[in-house]
Protein backbone atom coordinates (compact mmCIF):
# COMPACT_ATOMS: atom_id res chain seq x y z
CA UNK A 1 0.00 0.00 0.00
CA UNK A 2 1.70 3.35 -0.77
CA UNK A 3 1.16 6.71 0.06
CA UNK A 4 -0.23 9.39 -2.34
CA UNK A 5 -1.64 12.72 -3.03
CA UNK A 6 -5.16 12.99 -2.76
CA UNK A 7 -5.80 13.72 -6.45
CA UNK A 8 -9.43 11.83 -7.25
CA UNK A 9 -10.05 11.22 -10.53
CA UNK A 10 -13.99 11.47 -11.66
CA UNK A 11 -13.61 8.02 -13.59
CA UNK A 12 -14.05 6.62 -10.30
CA UNK A 13 -17.51 7.79 -10.29
CA UNK A 14 -18.50 4.05 -11.51
CA UNK A 15 -17.48 2.54 -8.37
CA UNK A 16 -19.14 5.18 -5.89
CA UNK A 17 -22.47 5.21 -7.85
CA UNK A 18 -22.99 1.78 -7.01
CA UNK A 19 -23.84 2.64 -3.08
CA UNK A 20 -24.98 6.33 -3.68
CA UNK A 21 -28.53 5.86 -4.65
CA UNK A 22 -31.36 7.04 -2.43
CA UNK A 23 -35.20 6.51 -2.71
CA UNK A 24 -37.44 9.35 -4.16
CA UNK A 25 -39.35 11.53 -2.86
CA UNK A 26 -43.16 11.00 -2.61
CA UNK A 27 -45.59 13.73 -4.30
CA UNK A 28 -48.50 14.77 -0.90
CA UNK A 29 -51.87 13.49 -1.78
CA UNK A 30 -54.03 15.70 -0.19
CA UNK A 31 -57.95 14.22 -0.55
CA UNK A 32 -56.05 10.43 0.24
CA UNK A 33 -54.96 11.53 3.56
CA UNK A 34 -57.68 13.40 4.67
CA UNK A 35 -59.44 9.90 3.75
CA UNK A 36 -57.00 7.46 5.43
CA UNK A 37 -56.58 10.35 8.92
CA UNK A 38 -60.22 9.44 9.31
CA UNK A 39 -60.35 5.74 8.86
CA UNK A 40 -57.73 5.72 11.35
CA UNK A 41 -59.68 7.82 13.51
CA UNK A 42 -62.62 5.17 13.57
CA UNK A 43 -60.63 2.04 13.82
CA UNK A 44 -58.39 3.76 16.65
CA UNK A 45 -61.93 4.46 18.68
CA UNK A 46 -63.44 0.88 17.69
CA UNK A 47 -60.04 -0.53 19.75
CA UNK A 48 -60.70 1.59 22.38
CA UNK A 49 -64.50 0.61 22.89
CA UNK A 50 -62.90 -2.80 23.06
CA UNK A 51 -60.27 -1.84 25.76
CA UNK A 52 -57.08 -2.62 23.70
CA UNK A 53 -53.85 -1.53 25.49
CA UNK A 54 -51.86 0.22 22.78
CA UNK A 55 -47.85 0.68 23.66
CA UNK A 56 -45.78 3.42 22.34
CA UNK A 57 -44.18 2.23 18.97
CA UNK A 58 -40.10 1.99 18.98
CA UNK A 59 -37.62 0.52 16.02
CA UNK A 60 -36.30 -2.03 19.27
CA UNK A 61 -38.15 -4.52 20.01
CA UNK A 62 -39.20 -4.46 23.26
CA UNK A 63 -37.34 -6.72 26.03
CA UNK A 64 -37.93 -7.47 29.90
CA UNK A 65 -34.85 -9.58 31.35
CA UNK A 66 -34.27 -10.44 34.79
CA UNK A 67 -30.77 -12.05 36.23
CA UNK A 68 -30.71 -14.74 38.48
CA UNK A 69 -28.37 -17.79 39.25
CA UNK A 70 -30.95 -20.28 38.05
CA UNK A 71 -34.02 -19.29 40.38
CA UNK A 72 -34.25 -23.24 41.29
CA UNK A 73 -33.72 -24.49 37.73
CA UNK A 74 -32.10 -26.71 36.96
CA UNK A 75 -29.01 -25.63 34.72
CA UNK A 76 -27.74 -28.98 33.80
CA UNK A 77 -31.21 -29.75 32.09
CA UNK A 78 -30.39 -26.81 29.77
CA UNK A 79 -26.85 -26.36 29.30
CA UNK A 80 -24.54 -29.06 30.41
CA UNK A 81 -21.20 -28.83 32.22
CA UNK A 82 -19.63 -26.81 35.00
CA UNK A 83 -20.93 -23.25 35.73
CA UNK A 84 -18.13 -21.00 36.66
CA UNK A 85 -19.17 -17.84 38.81
CA UNK A 86 -18.52 -14.48 38.53
CA UNK A 87 -14.86 -13.41 39.11
CA UNK A 88 -15.58 -10.31 41.28
CA UNK A 89 -18.21 -7.61 41.80
CA UNK A 90 -18.75 -5.84 38.81
CA UNK A 91 -18.45 -2.21 38.58
CA UNK A 92 -22.11 -1.10 37.85
CA UNK A 93 -25.18 -3.26 38.62
CA UNK A 94 -25.74 -5.92 35.89
CA UNK A 95 -29.13 -4.85 35.39
CA UNK A 96 -27.67 -0.95 33.99
CA UNK A 97 -25.06 -3.06 31.55
CA UNK A 98 -27.35 -5.35 30.52
CA UNK A 99 -29.50 -2.26 29.54
CA UNK A 100 -27.20 -0.64 27.70
CA UNK A 101 -26.26 -3.38 25.61
CA UNK A 102 -29.75 -5.08 25.09
CA UNK A 103 -32.19 -1.82 24.37
CA UNK A 104 -33.87 -3.42 27.18
CA UNK A 105 -36.20 -0.63 28.99
CA UNK A 106 -37.89 -2.51 32.25
CA UNK A 107 -35.44 -5.03 34.39
CA UNK A 108 -35.93 -6.88 37.91
CA UNK A 109 -32.55 -8.08 39.09
CA UNK A 110 -31.96 -11.03 41.83
CA UNK A 111 -29.03 -11.41 43.40
CA UNK A 112 -26.44 -13.77 41.51
CA UNK A 113 -24.16 -15.97 42.92
CA UNK A 114 -20.09 -15.26 43.31
CA UNK A 115 -17.36 -17.11 44.73
CA UNK A 116 -13.76 -16.37 44.26
CA UNK A 117 -11.90 -16.16 41.08
CA UNK A 118 -9.65 -18.89 39.59
CA UNK A 119 -6.27 -18.22 38.46
CA UNK A 120 -6.12 -15.95 35.67
CA UNK A 121 -3.86 -16.85 32.33
CA UNK A 122 -1.52 -13.79 31.56
CA UNK A 123 -4.08 -12.64 28.67
CA UNK A 124 -3.86 -8.84 27.39
CA UNK A 125 -7.63 -8.08 27.98
CA UNK A 126 -9.98 -6.07 26.80
CA UNK A 127 -11.13 -3.18 28.25
CA UNK A 128 -14.88 -2.37 28.48
CA UNK A 129 -15.16 1.03 26.22
CA UNK A 130 -17.00 -1.13 23.57
CA UNK A 131 -20.47 -0.42 25.26
CA UNK A 132 -22.45 0.15 22.43
CA UNK A 133 -24.87 -1.78 20.81
CA UNK A 134 -23.91 -3.39 17.36
CA UNK A 135 -25.31 -1.76 14.50
CA UNK A 136 -23.48 -3.60 12.14
CA UNK A 137 -24.14 -6.98 13.34
CA UNK A 138 -21.38 -9.96 14.15
CA UNK A 139 -18.41 -9.68 12.17
CA UNK A 140 -18.43 -11.89 9.01
CA UNK A 141 -16.51 -15.29 8.05
CA UNK A 142 -13.04 -15.71 7.07
CA UNK A 143 -14.19 -16.08 3.78
CA UNK A 144 -17.01 -14.73 1.51
CA UNK A 145 -19.84 -15.04 3.84
CA UNK A 146 -22.31 -17.63 3.17
CA UNK A 147 -24.02 -18.21 6.59
CA UNK A 148 -25.23 -14.46 6.95
CA UNK A 149 -28.84 -13.67 6.99
CA UNK A 150 -30.56 -10.18 6.33
CA UNK A 151 -33.16 -8.66 8.38
CA UNK A 152 -36.24 -7.99 6.67
CA UNK A 153 -37.70 -4.84 9.28
CA UNK A 154 -35.92 -2.11 10.77
CA UNK A 155 -35.80 -3.68 14.13
CA UNK A 156 -33.85 -6.24 13.64
CA UNK A 157 -31.34 -4.58 10.53
CA UNK A 158 -27.76 -5.17 10.85
CA UNK A 159 -27.84 -8.48 12.59
CA UNK A 160 -25.81 -11.29 10.83
CA UNK A 161 -25.43 -14.95 11.47
CA UNK A 162 -22.66 -16.58 10.82
CA UNK A 163 -21.52 -20.12 10.80
CA UNK A 164 -17.87 -21.31 11.17
CA UNK A 165 -16.00 -24.45 10.20
CA UNK A 166 -15.02 -26.96 12.15
CA UNK A 167 -11.45 -27.87 14.11
CA UNK A 168 -9.96 -30.37 15.62
CA UNK A 169 -8.48 -28.80 18.20
CA UNK A 170 -12.16 -27.36 19.47
CA UNK A 171 -15.57 -28.00 17.24
CA UNK A 172 -18.75 -27.15 17.32
CA UNK A 173 -20.45 -30.45 17.50
CA UNK A 174 -23.50 -31.32 16.01
CA UNK A 175 -27.30 -32.03 17.60
CA UNK A 176 -27.33 -35.71 18.39
CA UNK A 177 -29.40 -37.81 16.22
CA UNK A 178 -31.97 -38.12 18.81
CA UNK A 179 -32.85 -34.58 18.54
CA UNK A 180 -32.81 -34.52 14.76
CA UNK A 181 -35.43 -37.05 14.76
CA UNK A 182 -37.68 -34.29 16.87
CA UNK A 183 -40.38 -32.76 14.77
CA UNK A 184 -38.76 -29.39 12.98
CA UNK A 185 -39.62 -26.00 11.89
CA UNK A 186 -37.49 -24.26 10.33
CA UNK A 187 -37.00 -20.36 11.83
CA UNK A 188 -37.25 -17.60 9.09
CA UNK A 189 -34.51 -15.47 7.86
CA UNK A 190 -36.40 -12.51 9.93
CA UNK A 191 -36.59 -14.41 12.69
CA UNK A 192 -32.75 -15.75 12.70
CA UNK A 193 -31.29 -12.86 12.30
CA UNK A 194 -33.77 -10.68 14.85
CA UNK A 195 -33.06 -13.33 17.50
CA UNK A 196 -29.12 -13.57 16.85
CA UNK A 197 -28.95 -9.43 17.51
CA UNK A 198 -30.59 -9.73 20.47
CA UNK A 199 -28.93 -12.68 21.84
CA UNK A 200 -25.52 -11.47 20.66
CA UNK A 201 -26.42 -8.21 22.33
CA UNK A 202 -26.96 -9.90 25.73
CA UNK A 203 -24.03 -12.51 25.64
CA UNK A 204 -21.95 -8.96 25.55
CA UNK A 205 -24.03 -7.97 28.47
CA UNK A 206 -23.61 -10.90 30.51
CA UNK A 207 -19.89 -10.41 29.79
CA UNK A 208 -19.65 -6.53 31.33
CA UNK A 209 -21.88 -7.65 33.63
CA UNK A 210 -19.41 -10.21 34.96
CA UNK A 211 -22.14 -13.02 35.36
CA UNK A 212 -22.25 -16.52 34.28
CA UNK A 213 -25.93 -16.87 34.19
CA UNK A 214 -29.08 -15.11 32.67
CA UNK A 215 -32.23 -15.79 32.25
CA UNK A 216 -34.10 -12.78 29.29
CA UNK A 217 -37.82 -12.12 27.87
CA UNK A 218 -38.19 -10.70 24.63
CA UNK A 219 -41.64 -9.49 23.02
CA UNK A 220 -41.67 -8.38 19.56
CA UNK A 221 -44.38 -8.30 17.05
CA UNK A 222 -46.76 -10.04 19.71
CA UNK A 223 -44.72 -13.24 20.29
CA UNK A 224 -42.70 -13.35 23.49
CA UNK A 225 -39.34 -14.84 23.99
CA UNK A 226 -37.48 -16.07 26.52
CA UNK A 227 -34.01 -17.15 26.34
CA UNK A 228 -31.55 -18.51 29.22
CA UNK A 229 -27.93 -17.68 28.54
CA UNK A 230 -25.08 -20.04 30.30
CA UNK A 231 -21.51 -17.84 29.95
CA UNK A 232 -18.59 -20.35 29.37
CA UNK A 233 -14.79 -19.07 29.67
CA UNK A 234 -12.43 -20.36 28.40
CA UNK A 235 -10.60 -22.61 29.68
CA UNK A 236 -6.81 -22.03 29.24
CA UNK A 237 -4.98 -19.23 27.83
CA UNK A 238 -5.85 -20.24 24.20
CA UNK A 239 -9.37 -20.84 24.07
CA UNK A 240 -11.99 -19.21 23.15
CA UNK A 241 -14.82 -17.35 25.77
CA UNK A 242 -18.14 -18.97 24.85
CA UNK A 243 -22.16 -18.46 25.88
CA UNK A 244 -24.59 -21.26 25.42
CA UNK A 245 -28.10 -20.38 24.87
CA UNK A 246 -31.75 -21.77 24.89
CA UNK A 247 -34.40 -20.14 23.68
CA UNK A 248 -38.00 -21.02 23.87
CA UNK A 249 -41.15 -19.45 22.50
CA UNK A 250 -45.27 -20.77 21.84
CA UNK A 251 -46.78 -21.13 18.50
CA UNK A 252 -50.65 -22.21 18.50
CA UNK A 253 -50.23 -23.62 21.69
CA UNK A 254 -47.50 -25.57 21.63
CA UNK A 255 -43.56 -24.90 23.17
CA UNK A 256 -41.35 -24.61 21.00
CA UNK A 257 -37.27 -24.60 21.72
CA UNK A 258 -34.15 -24.18 19.96
CA UNK A 259 -30.71 -24.31 21.30
CA UNK A 260 -27.32 -22.10 19.75
CA UNK A 261 -23.76 -21.84 20.97
CA UNK A 262 -21.69 -18.01 20.51
CA UNK A 263 -18.43 -16.75 21.03
CA UNK A 264 -16.26 -14.13 22.01
CA UNK A 265 -14.08 -13.05 19.00
CA UNK A 266 -10.57 -12.35 19.62
CA UNK A 267 -8.70 -9.67 17.69
CA UNK A 268 -6.86 -12.66 15.71
CA UNK A 269 -10.19 -13.67 14.48
CA UNK A 270 -9.55 -10.68 11.89
CA UNK A 271 -7.42 -11.07 8.86
CA UNK A 272 -6.56 -7.15 9.73
CA UNK A 273 -8.33 -4.92 11.65
CA UNK A 274 -7.38 -1.22 11.69
CA UNK A 275 -8.82 1.34 14.35
CA UNK A 276 -7.44 4.46 12.63
CA UNK A 277 -6.40 4.48 8.94
CA UNK A 278 -3.79 6.56 8.18
CA UNK A 279 -5.55 9.37 5.44
CA UNK A 280 -2.04 9.27 3.37
CA UNK A 281 -2.00 5.61 3.02
CA UNK A 282 -3.97 3.43 0.12
CA UNK A 283 -5.03 0.18 -0.47
CA UNK A 284 -3.45 -0.80 -3.56
CA UNK A 285 -1.23 -4.11 -4.44
CA UNK A 286 -2.70 -5.53 -1.34
CA UNK A 287 -4.59 -8.88 -1.12
CA UNK A 288 -6.68 -9.46 2.18
CA UNK A 289 -8.13 -13.07 2.05
CA UNK A 290 -10.49 -13.15 5.25
CA UNK A 291 -12.53 -10.71 7.50
CA UNK A 292 -11.60 -7.32 7.57
CA UNK A 293 -12.52 -4.52 9.58
CA UNK A 294 -11.74 -0.56 10.12
CA UNK A 295 -13.14 1.99 12.57
CA UNK A 296 -12.45 4.57 10.25
CA UNK A 297 -12.72 5.25 6.75
CA UNK A 298 -10.76 3.27 4.36
CA UNK A 299 -8.83 4.79 1.66
CA UNK A 300 -8.31 3.24 -2.03
CA UNK A 301 -5.68 3.46 -5.07
CA UNK A 302 -5.94 1.69 -8.29
CA UNK A 303 -4.13 1.81 -11.90
CA UNK A 304 -2.75 -1.34 -13.21
CA UNK A 305 -3.39 -3.66 -10.18
CA UNK A 306 -5.79 -3.11 -7.48
CA UNK A 307 -6.64 -4.10 -4.50
CA UNK A 308 -8.18 -7.50 -3.90
CA UNK A 309 -10.17 -8.07 -0.76
CA UNK A 310 -11.39 -11.98 -0.80
CA UNK A 311 -14.03 -11.82 2.78
CA UNK A 312 -16.57 -9.90 3.98
CA UNK A 313 -15.35 -5.49 4.72
CA UNK A 314 -16.71 -4.19 7.40
CA UNK A 315 -16.26 -0.58 8.17
CA UNK A 316 -17.36 1.63 11.22
CA UNK A 317 -17.36 4.54 8.50
CA UNK A 318 -20.37 5.71 6.36
CA UNK A 319 -18.24 5.32 3.29
CA UNK A 320 -14.44 4.37 1.61
CA UNK A 321 -12.47 7.09 -0.09
CA UNK A 322 -10.86 6.22 -3.82
CA UNK A 323 -7.45 8.54 -4.85
CA UNK A 324 -5.20 7.85 -7.30
CA UNK A 325 -7.53 6.36 -9.55
CA UNK A 326 -6.89 5.16 -13.06
CA UNK A 327 -9.34 3.63 -15.20
CA UNK A 328 -12.41 2.43 -13.86
CA UNK A 329 -12.83 -0.87 -11.50
CA UNK A 330 -16.37 -2.60 -10.50
CA UNK A 331 -16.99 -2.97 -6.65
CA UNK A 332 -16.93 -5.88 -6.84
CA UNK A 333 -14.01 -7.08 -8.14
CA UNK A 334 -12.19 -4.78 -5.37
CA UNK A 335 -14.84 -6.13 -2.49
CA UNK A 336 -15.51 -9.60 -3.57
CA UNK A 337 -16.58 -10.80 -0.20
CA UNK A 338 -19.13 -7.90 0.09
CA UNK A 339 -18.40 -4.47 2.50
CA UNK A 340 -20.76 -3.17 5.24
CA UNK A 341 -20.40 0.49 6.31
CA UNK A 342 -21.59 1.65 9.44
CA UNK A 343 -21.35 -0.98 11.58
CA UNK A 344 -20.10 -0.89 15.22
CA UNK A 345 -16.39 0.31 16.35
CA UNK A 346 -14.30 -2.62 17.34
CA UNK A 347 -12.21 -1.01 20.24
CA UNK A 348 -9.26 -1.58 21.14
CA UNK A 349 -7.69 -2.11 24.43
CA UNK A 350 -6.81 1.04 26.45
CA UNK A 351 -4.52 -1.12 28.11
CA UNK A 352 -2.85 -4.67 29.36
CA UNK A 353 -2.13 -6.46 32.56
CA UNK A 354 0.91 -7.51 33.28
CA UNK A 355 1.77 -10.65 31.32
CA UNK A 356 4.49 -11.36 33.53
CA UNK A 357 2.10 -12.75 36.09
CA UNK A 358 1.61 -16.31 35.50
CA UNK A 359 0.93 -18.88 37.91
CA UNK A 360 3.52 -20.92 36.89
CA UNK A 361 7.44 -21.24 37.07
CA UNK A 362 9.59 -17.97 35.76
CA UNK A 363 12.09 -20.22 34.67
CA UNK A 364 10.33 -22.41 32.66
CA UNK A 365 7.24 -20.38 31.68
CA UNK A 366 8.57 -16.41 31.28
CA UNK A 367 11.30 -15.16 30.19
CA UNK A 368 11.64 -11.36 30.77
CA UNK A 369 14.29 -8.92 29.28
CA UNK A 370 15.12 -5.19 31.11
CA UNK A 371 17.15 -4.20 27.93
CA UNK A 372 16.99 -4.52 23.89
CA UNK A 373 17.66 -7.72 23.12
CA UNK A 374 17.51 -10.03 19.87
CA UNK A 375 15.90 -13.42 19.88
CA UNK A 376 16.22 -15.97 17.11
CA UNK A 377 13.44 -19.10 16.99
CA UNK A 378 14.85 -22.17 16.20
CA UNK A 379 13.17 -25.32 14.49
CA UNK A 380 14.20 -28.19 17.53
CA UNK A 381 11.47 -26.17 19.62
CA UNK A 382 14.34 -23.29 21.28
CA UNK A 383 15.35 -20.19 20.97
CA UNK A 384 18.04 -18.27 22.00
CA UNK A 385 18.43 -14.75 23.40
CA UNK A 386 21.29 -11.83 23.41
CA UNK A 387 21.15 -8.20 24.37
CA UNK A 388 22.13 -5.92 21.61
CA UNK A 389 25.24 -4.67 21.62
CA UNK A 390 26.86 -7.47 23.92
CA UNK A 391 29.58 -9.72 23.12
CA UNK A 392 28.23 -12.47 25.58
CA UNK A 393 27.71 -15.60 23.85
CA UNK A 394 24.09 -16.25 22.89
CA UNK A 395 22.13 -18.25 25.87
CA UNK A 396 19.30 -20.56 24.58
CA UNK A 397 16.00 -22.44 26.34
CA UNK A 398 13.60 -24.81 25.24
CA UNK A 399 10.03 -23.21 24.53
CA UNK A 400 7.52 -24.73 27.13
CA UNK A 401 3.38 -25.08 26.43
CA UNK A 402 2.80 -22.01 26.13
CA UNK A 403 5.82 -20.01 26.60
CA UNK A 404 6.19 -15.69 27.25
CA UNK A 405 8.59 -13.91 26.06
CA UNK A 406 8.68 -10.44 27.97
CA UNK A 407 10.28 -7.13 27.53
CA UNK A 408 10.14 -4.20 30.22
CA UNK A 409 9.26 -0.64 29.84
CA UNK A 410 11.38 1.09 27.26
CA UNK A 411 12.70 -2.30 25.88
CA UNK A 412 12.43 -3.15 22.47
CA UNK A 413 12.68 -7.02 21.41
CA UNK A 414 14.09 -8.22 17.34
CA UNK A 415 12.83 -11.32 16.28
CA UNK A 416 13.18 -13.89 13.14
CA UNK A 417 13.51 -17.59 13.39
CA UNK A 418 11.48 -20.85 12.98
CA UNK A 419 8.75 -21.69 15.60
CA UNK A 420 7.98 -24.81 16.97
CA UNK A 421 5.44 -24.38 19.60
CA UNK A 422 3.18 -21.68 21.12
CA UNK A 423 4.81 -18.75 22.09
CA UNK A 424 4.09 -14.67 22.79
CA UNK A 425 6.60 -12.10 22.65
CA UNK A 426 5.62 -8.82 24.32
CA UNK A 427 6.72 -5.44 24.50
CA UNK A 428 5.43 -2.13 25.72
CA UNK A 429 7.67 -0.18 23.30
CA UNK A 430 8.25 -2.03 20.23
CA UNK A 431 9.00 -5.63 17.96
CA UNK A 432 11.15 -5.51 15.26
CA UNK A 433 10.70 -8.37 12.83
CA UNK A 434 14.80 -8.54 11.15
CA UNK A 435 13.45 -11.78 9.20
CA UNK A 436 11.33 -14.34 8.00
CA UNK A 437 9.46 -15.93 11.18
CA UNK A 438 7.61 -18.95 10.17
CA UNK A 439 6.56 -22.21 12.13
CA UNK A 440 8.19 -25.46 12.09
CA UNK A 441 4.98 -27.46 10.82
CA UNK A 442 2.91 -25.25 8.23
CA UNK A 443 -1.03 -25.21 9.23
CA UNK A 444 -1.39 -25.00 4.85
CA UNK A 445 -0.02 -28.16 4.39
CA UNK A 446 -0.13 -29.87 7.95
CA UNK A 447 -4.03 -30.04 9.36
CA UNK A 448 -2.32 -30.70 13.16
CA UNK A 449 0.12 -28.13 12.86
CA UNK A 450 0.37 -26.91 16.75
CA UNK A 451 2.68 -23.97 16.59
CA UNK A 452 1.39 -20.55 17.61
CA UNK A 453 2.83 -17.29 17.79
CA UNK A 454 1.64 -14.03 18.52
CA UNK A 455 3.23 -10.77 18.60
CA UNK A 456 2.15 -8.07 21.26
CA UNK A 457 3.03 -4.52 21.22
CA UNK A 458 1.52 -1.82 23.21
CA UNK A 459 3.56 0.70 20.79
CA UNK A 460 4.92 -0.70 17.39
CA UNK A 461 5.65 -3.80 15.32
CA UNK A 462 7.94 -2.74 12.60
CA UNK A 463 10.01 -4.95 9.82
CA UNK A 464 13.80 -3.99 10.17
CA UNK A 465 14.78 -1.99 6.66
CA UNK A 466 16.61 -3.99 3.44
CA UNK A 467 19.96 -4.24 4.64
CA UNK A 468 18.74 -6.64 7.53
CA UNK A 469 15.73 -8.55 6.27
CA UNK A 470 17.75 -8.60 3.13
CA UNK A 471 15.87 -7.68 -0.27
CA UNK A 472 13.56 -10.17 -0.96
CA UNK A 473 10.32 -11.72 0.08
CA UNK A 474 9.87 -11.43 4.06
CA UNK A 475 6.89 -14.12 5.48
CA UNK A 476 5.54 -13.83 8.71
CA UNK A 477 3.23 -16.71 10.43
CA UNK A 478 1.85 -14.89 13.21
CA UNK A 479 -1.27 -12.86 15.00
CA UNK A 480 0.15 -9.48 15.01
CA UNK A 481 -1.08 -6.93 17.41
CA UNK A 482 0.08 -3.48 17.32
CA UNK A 483 -1.35 -0.88 19.16
CA UNK A 484 0.18 2.03 17.77
CA UNK A 485 1.26 1.38 14.25
CA UNK A 486 2.39 -1.61 12.25
CA UNK A 487 5.31 -0.28 10.41
CA UNK A 488 6.92 -1.31 7.19
CA UNK A 489 10.52 0.78 7.31
CA UNK A 490 11.76 2.19 4.18
CA UNK A 491 8.90 1.47 2.12
CA UNK A 492 10.38 3.63 -0.24
CA UNK A 493 13.32 1.04 -1.26
CA UNK A 494 12.79 0.02 -4.71
CA UNK A 495 11.80 -3.86 -5.42
CA UNK A 496 9.42 -6.46 -6.15
CA UNK A 497 9.01 -8.21 -2.73
CA UNK A 498 6.04 -9.82 -0.97
CA UNK A 499 5.14 -9.18 2.21
CA UNK A 500 3.56 -11.94 3.48
CA UNK A 501 1.62 -12.77 6.44
CA UNK A 502 -0.11 -15.96 7.40
CA UNK A 503 -2.22 -15.42 10.26
CA UNK A 504 -3.19 -11.85 11.30
CA UNK A 505 -2.56 -8.27 11.86
CA UNK A 506 -4.28 -5.53 14.25
CA UNK A 507 -3.24 -2.18 14.56
CA UNK A 508 -4.07 1.32 15.50
CA UNK A 509 -2.70 2.46 11.90
CA UNK A 510 -0.54 1.23 8.93
CA UNK A 511 2.45 2.50 7.39
CA UNK A 512 2.90 2.25 3.52
CA UNK A 513 4.60 -0.51 2.47
CA UNK A 514 4.90 -0.01 -1.54
CA UNK A 515 7.42 0.28 -3.70
CA UNK A 516 9.45 -1.75 -1.15
CA UNK A 517 6.20 -4.88 -0.64
CA UNK A 518 3.28 -5.79 -2.42
CA UNK A 519 1.39 -7.21 0.80
CA UNK A 520 -0.47 -10.45 1.04
CA UNK A 521 -2.40 -11.37 4.22
CA UNK A 522 -3.74 -14.57 4.53
CA UNK A 523 -5.91 -15.83 7.63
CA UNK A 524 -4.61 -18.96 9.55
CA UNK A 525 -8.30 -21.22 9.81
CA UNK A 526 -6.97 -22.51 13.20
CA UNK A 527 -7.93 -18.96 14.86
CA UNK A 528 -11.47 -19.58 14.27
CA UNK A 529 -11.23 -22.08 17.45
CA UNK A 530 -7.78 -21.28 19.24
CA UNK A 531 -5.49 -18.35 19.82
CA UNK A 532 -1.99 -17.75 20.53
CA UNK A 533 -1.54 -17.76 24.08
CA UNK A 534 -2.65 -14.72 25.76
CA UNK A 535 -3.58 -12.79 22.60
CA UNK A 536 -6.29 -10.02 23.69
CA UNK A 537 -9.90 -10.29 22.90
CA UNK A 538 -12.98 -7.97 22.14
CA UNK A 539 -16.38 -7.67 23.75
CA UNK A 540 -17.93 -8.99 20.68
CA UNK A 541 -19.81 -12.38 20.46
CA UNK A 542 -20.68 -13.92 17.18
CA UNK A 543 -23.46 -16.95 16.32
CA UNK A 544 -20.81 -20.47 16.15
CA UNK A 545 -23.44 -22.68 15.65
CA UNK A 546 -27.14 -23.19 15.58
CA UNK A 547 -29.30 -25.85 13.36
CA UNK A 548 -31.95 -22.44 13.14
CA UNK A 549 -34.93 -24.75 13.55
CA UNK A 550 -38.02 -24.98 16.61
CA UNK A 551 -38.26 -28.18 18.09
CA UNK A 552 -40.78 -29.42 20.52
CA UNK A 553 -39.84 -28.46 23.93
CA UNK A 554 -41.55 -31.38 25.69
CA UNK A 555 -39.76 -33.77 23.04
CA UNK A 556 -36.35 -33.57 24.63
CA UNK A 557 -33.62 -36.46 24.00
CA UNK A 558 -32.38 -38.67 26.35
CA UNK A 559 -30.11 -36.60 28.79
CA UNK A 560 -32.64 -33.52 28.53
CA UNK A 561 -32.08 -30.25 25.98
CA UNK A 562 -28.73 -30.43 26.98
CA UNK A 563 -27.84 -33.63 25.25
CA UNK A 564 -29.12 -31.42 21.41
CA UNK A 565 -27.33 -28.53 21.79
CA UNK A 566 -24.61 -27.45 19.75
CA UNK A 567 -21.49 -27.83 21.94
CA UNK A 568 -17.21 -27.37 21.44
CA UNK A 569 -14.02 -29.02 23.53
CA UNK A 570 -12.77 -25.81 24.94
Amino acid sequence: MPTFEDTHDPSTSAVMADIAAGPPSNRPMVWAGAFSALLHLLLFLTIGLAGYESSTPSSAPEIRVFVEPSDGRDAEQDMAGPVERPAAPITRPAEEVLASLAGIRSTTVRSPARQAPPSAPPTPDDTRSDSTPSTGGSAPDATPSTGSVSSDSPAEEGAVLTTVGVSDREAPAQAVAASQQQPQVAIGSAQQSMLARWISQAAQGLQDANLTQAHLSLQHQGRRYTAFLERRPASDEMGIDRVKVEITTEENGKRLRTLLQLKRLAFSHFTQLVDDWDTQVQLHDDEIAGRFHSNSEIVLGYDRVAPRLLGKVTTAAVRFRIANASGTRLMHEIFRGGIETKTARIALPANFPSLGRYPGSESTKVRSFAHATRVTFYSDGSYGWREIGSDAPEQRQALSAPHYILGSRGTRICIRGTVRGQVVVYSPEGIIVEGSLIYAHDPRSSPDADDYLGLISSKDVEIAPPNVTGPGDLEIHAAIYAKRRFVVTDEQAPGTATLLIHGSLTAGSLSATEPRYATRYAFDRRFEQVRPPGFPVTNRYEVEAWDAEWRDANDDPPGGAAASAPTSRN
